[in-house]
This record gives structure tokens, sequence and C-alpha cells, in this order.
């Protein structure tokens, strides 16, 4: 890590995740302007948004992709590569911290400083369905990894020889009348029972539990569930730039 800066106004928040690169502006904890692409597409994108930018310092995570192309616009600003290495304003008590997705924790972080002294589960339904439990304490736990919509929906359609691929949607109707409608209705409502059930398991050993809903795919289910969900489509970049203060503050 680079010379801390005396006083931190603009930072940039870069997350790399599965598909989608996704870049923030954030002035303290505000979070100013955010802006994304598609991975095949990011440095295209990206590079007029950043250049017209003057940051302070800032943060790159990455659970893909090569972070190299990005690391050329922190040449004279402070950053950090968030990584297993990188020290956490919370306990993570993962058995494999090397393995653990750099966004699940960031998640963490930022559900932690949000509800403080309560026990969270944060679910992102992104490429992959995770879900992600941090206690009272403080303490990150691990949760579960599931496959996410279109990995469901493109599973079926590769991996049999006459199921068609179909759009991403719920269908009107419970039971489905087609194949496509049918499809649609075994994932959709398969994934929206799968989040009620697990929430329903933790809130066992956890009665008081907050459960906090976000990434690309919160939309198609934040309206849908039976159990009182909290959407914060922007929690992994909040937990980011938590983590980019905590670092140079200490």
């Amino acid at each position: 890590m680079h010379k801390k800066p005396e006083r931190v106004n603009k930072k940039l928040i870069i997350d790399l995740g599965n598909t989608r690169a996704k870049v923030a502006v954030f002035e303290g904890d505000q979070l100013q302007e955010v802006t994304w692409a598609e991975i095949q597409d990011s440095e295209l994108v990206l590079e007029p948004f950043l250049k017209q930018n003057d940051f302070t310092a800032g943060i790159i995570s990455s659970v893909s992709s090569s972070t190299d192309v990005f690391l050329a616009f922190f040449q004279n600003t402070p950053f950090i590569e968030f990584n297993s290495s990188t020290p956490l304003p919370i306990s993570n008590h993962y058995y494999t911290p090397d393995t653990l997705g750099a966004d699940r924790l960031a998640a963490a972080v930022a559900a932690n400083a949000l509800y403080q002294g309560k026990d969270v589960l944060v679910i992102d339904a992104g490429t992959a369905i995770t879900y992600d439990f941090i206690n009272k304490k403080g303490e990150y736990l691990g949760g579960g990894i599931s496959a996410g919509v279109s990995l469901r929906f493109r599973s079926l359609n590769t991996f049999t020889s006459r199921l068609p691929l179909v759009e991403s949607k719920f269908p009107e109707h419970l039971i489905g009348r087609n194949s496509e409608e049918s499809i649609q209705s075994g994932v959709m409502n398969g994934i929206r029972a799968e989040i009620d059930g697990i929430i329903h398991e933790y809130k066992i050993l956890y009665p008081e539990l907050i459960t906090l809903f976000t990434g690309g795919d919160m939309f198609y289910f934040e309206k849908k569930m039976k159990n009182n969900i909290f959407a914060l489509p922007n929690l992994v970049l909040t937990g980011l730039n938590l983590i980019l203060e905590y670092n140079l503050e200490n």
C-alpha cells in the first residue's frame, strides 16, 4: 500500500464480479456515482469515466478477472488491492479465507456497519446466489453458495437435449402450461422457495435475524419473499469503501 494521504476526498471503488465490473465514487461514506459494464467491455466503457475524475484513494476487488488493466489508474494514488490478507473491521472465521470471494466479505463488512450488534444474513443474487452470515459480535462465520438465475436457465438448456433457453422472468402462473412457462416456474419459484427456506432455517438459530438482499438479480425476488428483507443494491461497494477507510485510518 502506498503512502497514506492526509485527507481523503474522492475515493474510487472498483468491484470486478463474475460478469460485471462496477465502479463507484464515494466522498466520505456517501456514494456519489456508480457505473458498470460487462466484464469483457469494462476497459473500453470505464476508461473515460476513470480519467475524468481526480481520486485521492482507491480500492479494487476482483472475484474473476485480472486487475492489471485497472491498476494503471492508481499509479499516483494510494490504493488497496483487496485480498485475504487485507486488514478488516470485522473478524473473519472462515476456515479457508484464501478461497472466500472478496465480494462476500465486503458485503459482510457493510452489513456489520449498518446493523452493529445484530445477527445479519446477506443474500447476494448474482451469477451465483451467496448467503453470508455475520453475528452480533462482528464475526463473519460463512454461509452458502448456489447457482444463480441465469446459470439455472442455461444449465437446463445445456445439459438436456430438448429444453429451450428461455427468458429469465417469473411466469404469470405457478403451474406452467407449456415448456417455457414450466422452466420459468421451476427456476424462479424454486429460487424463491430456496431463499425463503434458508432464511427460515437461519431464524431458527438466530430469532432476531436481519436479512439484507443485494446483487444484480435482486429485483426479481425482493417483493416476492415471505420473509421481511431489506434491499440494498450497493452493499458490496459500501463494504469496499468501509474497508478502504479502515485501512487509511489504521
